[in-house]
């Protein structure tokens, strides 16, 4: 197999399991050097523990990307590790389901600075060693809902909807300096809340009938579109808005 990420170092953020442990697990087979993150470490040394016995090299950096110190420290603990940071993959997300009105200042700094505010300040820290080295790639695991509003997940989608304008920022200030940036926006994937059959029975209708394919995408597809992102076959694919959403955003 071609390694399409060979001794490449990345940073992702929330990799203890759904997609961003799926992508961790795939890197590491393109031979990527993969420093991980989230706050539930057990589930993360798990993940790690996994490709190091399939020969993958993995570290996890225990981090709640709320505390600046504690993302700073990922960002660094790279550079510590491996002299550089290739990639960053800003993953962590938060998806918390109140109408717009019942939110409280608390509710919307945590939904705001987890899925808009990380991805700010990791992209940030991480730009500093990438502008050195005049390279890198940052990808943003953003979502359907950049587009496609969905009543009761209002304030999460405000966030998403900034990832967008955070992505075409970067790549437009940026590409001359050899630094790509790009994002994949998901649909309904089979993980998280959707791995429990209640929960799939209770939104068949939004499975079905909201999707024209009418199924649930897999941790798979959204990993493997990431690897074609950040490889080198993607040098030309810069602000880029990647919809792997069975066409959802059209209805």
């Amino acid at each position: 197999m071609e390694k399409k990420l060979q001794d490449k170092v990345i940073v992702i953020t929330g990799t203890t399991s759904g997609i961003g442990a799926g992508m961790a697990k795939l890197f590491a087979k393109h031979g990527a050097r993969v420093i991980g993150s989230g706050r539930r470490e057990e589930k993360g040394q798990a993940v790690v523990e996994e490709i190091r016995r399939e020969g993958g090299e993995a570290h996890f950096v225990r981090t709640d990307v709320l505390e600046q110190d504690q993302l700073k420290h990922l960002i660094d603990t790279a550079v510590e590790l491996y002299g550089r940071i290739d990639i960053l993959v800003n993953n962590a997300a938060y998806e918390p389901t109140k109408v717009f009105a019942e939110n409280t200042y608390e509710d919307y700094r945590k939904v705001i600075d987890t899925n808009l505010g990380s991805y700010i300040m990791a992209s940030i820290y991480a730009l500093e060693h990438m502008r050195k080295a005049g390279s890198g790639k940052i990808l943003n695991i953003n979502s359907v809902t950049a587009e496609q509003v969905v009543p009761g997940v209002g304030m999460y989608a405000i966030a998403k909807a900034g990832i967008t304008n955070l992505t075409k920022i970067i790549a437009l200030e940026y590409a001359k300096e050899g630094i790509r940036c790009n994002e994949i926006n998901p649909g309904l994937i089979l993980a998280g809340a959707f791995e429990d059959p209640k929960v799939v029975e209770w939104a068949h209708d939004a499975i079905v009938n909201g999707t024209p394919v009418g199924r649930l995408g897999t941790i798979e597809e959204i990993a493997s579109a990431a690897l074609y992102l950040l490889s080198d076959e993607a040098d030309f694919v810069n602000g880029t808005s990647f919809y792997i959403d069975g066409g959802r955003r059209l209805i």
